[in-house]
């Protein structure tokens, strides 16, 4: 288990206040967890270091935990507030590589990783088996929304983290609201 320390550059994000949009991916925090053991035992059969398998899984599972908390309240909220550390965001873009990599790969290759990922996904307890491509398309929402960086996130960001509204915040979540349409995020 890894000790959680605020280090580095800390990123703002605005997520969707409906856990529904990382619900159909959380079950990657489990897989990255189970995959990161694997690659703890056999660091040189894995693409990845074992440590950024650990922070995806703990990211995507701290994250929908968030999200649910905050749907949970008497008013469920439309957004939330994230801070993410940079190096976790770096964590889950390596590992969506690393899942694009191992969707790719054919069955005769030797891919320990997609060998792996393919295992979870007909033993875990799912609705349906999950392929390492279905795994990559789970976890592309979830990066790319906490890729969103810009002018209307950052000034919504600053906005909500201030507890204040001024005449633009209104237009800044409207684009933020569009931006997530434009990726696929259930509103």
């Amino acid at each position: 288990m890894t000790a959680k320390f605020s280090a580095g550059l800390e990123l703002p994000r605005i997520l969707p206040g409906d856990p529904a949009w990382i619900r159909r991916a959380a079950y990657l925090s489990e897989v990255f967890g189970l995959v990161a053991r694997a690659a703890d035992v056999r660091p040189h059969a894995y693409p990845l270091p074992a440590l950024t398998l650990e922070v995806a899984s703990e990211a995507v599972g701290d994250i929908d935990v968030a999200l649910t908390a905050a749907a949970a309240a008497d008013v469920p909220p439309r957004v939330v507030l994230y801070t993410l550390p940079a190096w976790v965001l770096k964590a889950l873009q390596d590992v969506l590589t690393a899942l694009r990599a191992a969707a790719v790969e054919g069955p005769a290759d030797d891919s320990r990783l997609r060998g792996t990922l393919v295992l979870l996904g007909e033993d875990l307890d799912y609705p349906r088996c999950r392929t390492p491509a279905e795994m990559a398309a789970d976890l592309e929402l979830v990066v790319a929304v906490l890729e969103l960086d810009g002018p209307a996130v950052r000034a919504a960001a600053t906005d909500l983290a201030l507890g204040r509204l001024r005449a633009d915040s209104g237009a800044a979540l409207t684009e933020v609201f569009a931006q997530w349409v434009v990726l696929g995020v259930p509103l």
